[in-house]
């Protein structure tokens, strides 16, 4: 007994029209782009938030040398 694949069923014999898919990946594009920026920003606000909580706390005991 042979086994189908599943997925072989997935393909579908239809053509995209060209404009359509122009329109895809310009939208694919503008998806992309938004999240690079606002990885870039987010990123760096985590980035420091993380940086300023994982900072040795700070005494002005002086019989505690600095990490």
């Amino acid at each position: 007994m042979e086994n189908q694949n599943p997925f072989k069923e997935l393909v579908s014999d239809a053509t995209c029209p060209p404009n359509l898919k122009t329109e895809l990946v310009s939208e694919i594009d503008l998806i992309r782009n938004a999240i690079t920026v606002i990885e870039l920003y987010v990123g760096d606000l985590f980035g420091i938030a993380s940086a300023l909580v994982n900072q040795p706390y700070v005494t002005s005991d002086k019989t505690h040398p600095p990490v």
